[in-house]
């Protein structure tokens, strides 16, 4: 292996990626394992994240996939995974927000607690879990923080009902940014990874119901947030296993206080492109 790649080894390492059993989540937690770390994933499903975890292990080039159960509105259930994770891994090297809570709700008619559970999820959860993780990281001076994010919030969403969303996500955007002035000096960065729109098992269903109800629906969904794009279509999840094995590892280790733009160009077209 050339020195180069060598940067990239994450062998010896801890992680823990939250929502890390399905769709985009998955391939961040593949990405990490075939790089050399021992990852936890962690989920409200039990079944989801024991399927994905057995999946994973039948990779020869990954040593070990745990998981745990978290409610991230909890508070008490969010220490426990804290505890849990660092009791049986030793310490988490490796924080990846990835759990997301939508809740759509049109601005008219957002409701306190639907903007509540969306902001606990989405930002006060990962704000909680990295303060848990952040003494080990401290110790031994070096950790990686990286929460995922969307371009929903840098340019808004052409959905009705995303607003809170999308201020959940650039709140997060905004706390990289402070946080890595804090963390910087003891060998920490703090990032976070700025989405598009990827072909996800939760947009395979969207669009067969889509197709359900009007056929050909699917098609002009796509097309249409394909042309936003300057690359002129969605992204494939597995295109994101490199940029995290960027930020995770030493290779990036001059990268922080950055919201990385991962879109296929959405963030800088300005009309979309003739389908």
């Amino acid at each position: 292996m050339s020195n180069a790649f060598k940067k990239f080894d994450l062998s010896g390492k801890t992680a823990l990626v939250t929502a890390g059993g399905t769709g985009i989540g998955f391939h961040l937690t593949k990405a990490l394992a075939q790089a050399g770390a021992k990852v936890m994933i962690a989920s409200r499903r039990e079944q989801v994240l024991k399927d994905a975890a057995g999946r994973l292990m039948q990779d020869p080039l990954i040593e070990q996939v745990l998981y745990h159960t978290v409610d991230l509105t909890d508070h008490g259930s969010i220490k426990a995974l804290a505890d849990h994770a660092a009791a049986v891994m030793g310490g988490i090297d490796i924080f990846v927000g990835n759990a997301a809570a939508v809740g759509m709700e049109a601005l008219d008619n957002i409701s306190v607690d639907g903007a509540e559970r969306v902001m606990q999820v989405n930002f006060h959860a990962n704000v909680a879990l990295t303060k848990l993780l952040l003494p080990h990281m401290r110790q031994q001076k070096w950790g990686r923080v990286m929460f995922s994010s969307t371009v929903g919030s840098m340019l808004g969403s052409p959905h009705e009902g995303m607003a809170i969303y999308g201020a959940s996500k650039g709140a997060l955007n905004a706390f990289v940014r402070t946080a890595a002035t804090e963390t910087g000096r003891d060998g920490i960065t703090v990032n976070s990874m700025v989405f598009g729109f990827y072909v996800t098992e939760m947009m395979r269903d969207s669009c067969a119901q889509l197709d359900r109800a009007q056929p050909g629906a699917a098609k002009a969904f796509v097309d249409g947030y394909a042309s936003m794009t300057a690359i002129g279509r969605l992204g494939e999840c597995s295109e994101l296993e490199g940029v995290i094995q960027l930020l995770a590892s030493d290779a990036g280790s001059y990268i922080t206080g950055s919201s990385m733009m991962i879109d296929g160009g959405m963030s800088i077209m300005l009309r979309p492109n003739a389908v």
